[in-house]
């Protein structure tokens, strides 16, 4: 339960700091002169800007820990890769799904689910492919090292 706290509270830490950053780049490209902390029609839902940030850092909170809580499934050494990707992919999958519908990154629509599906499963497997190949590498290096001391 400690190691799922702590896990927790680095995913606020994380989720919110990039929830901010990709926030105020957004707000840059869509060459605004205000701070958006999504879409202006998404903000517009709300009584002011500082309220919907409020909304926003609670999402962004959110979607830290669905990351940051669900990449302990890599910890389970009892479990093969591909039964701790299927999980993980799940877990990313269906928890960050419904927060990014409320974020108001996309409507709720079959159109839309599919496309973010699409997208979601890319960057998923470049993330898990980039990944795989550090551990090769660090699978090879323990190996060298463990050659020439023998």
């Amino acid at each position: 339960m400690k190691r799922i706290s702590i896990q927790a509270l680095i995913g606020i830490i994380l989720g919110t700091f990039i929830g901010l950053i990709l926030s105020l780049v957004f707000s840059y490209l869509n060459g605004a002169k205000n701070y958006y902390p999504s879409s202006p029609a998404w903000t517009a839902q709300f009584s002011g800007t500082l309220s919907a940030t409020c909304i926003s850092v609670f999402i962004w909170s959110l979607i830290g820990i669905v990351f940051s809580v669900g990449a302990l499934v890599f910890t389970r050494t009892d479990w093969s890769i591909a039964k701790m990707t299927i999980v993980h992919l799940t877990i990313s999958y269906f928890g960050f799904l419904p927060l990014a519908i409320l974020s108001g990154w996309f409507p709720l629509n079959i159109g839309q689910i599919i496309g973010f599906t699409g997208t979601f499963l890319v960057v998923y497997a470049i993330v898990f492919s980039i990944n795989m190949l550090i551990a090769k590498n660090e699978v090879k290096s323990i190996n060298r090292k463990l050659k020439n001391q023998s």
